[in-house]
């Protein structure tokens, strides 16, 4: 009397003596390989997938991190621009005192590169 078995995707049987025909054995070899393929794919697939999920990420934050240089610089040149102005209308309000520390500074740079 021959046993059934049956397994997720197969079924397979066995003679008498217990021995699975030849036929029956290249058959679920033949399945196991279509699964084995079958999980490749699927796990290929969701590694891309994740994979892109990461790039996504990657993408924002570099963004962002970009968006925050280009506010960062902004404020830079705005904070520049607002010292060159003081500096102008100091000079312009006392210019003999402006002329008087600017030769200091070139007499102190003079002693300095001296040595």
């Amino acid at each position: 009397m021959p046993a059934t078995t049956t397994g997720p995707q197969t079924e397979f049987t066995r003679n008498r003596n217990g021995v699975t025909p030849p036929n029956d054995i290249e058959t679920q070899l033949q399945q196991l390989r279509e699964d084995i393929a079958n999980l490749a794919r699927t796990v290929a697939a969701v590694g891309n997938e994740k994979a892109g999920e990461v790039k996504g990420r990657a993408r924002r934050a570099a963004s962002e991190a970009a968006d925050a240089s280009m506010h960062m610089v902004e404020a830079a040149r705005e904070q520049a621009v607002s010292l060159e102005r003081d500096l102008e209308r100091q000079i312009r309000t006392n210019p003999i005192q402006a002329v008087a520390i600017a030769a200091g500074v070139g007499f102190l740079f003079a002693l300095m590169t001296r040595r």
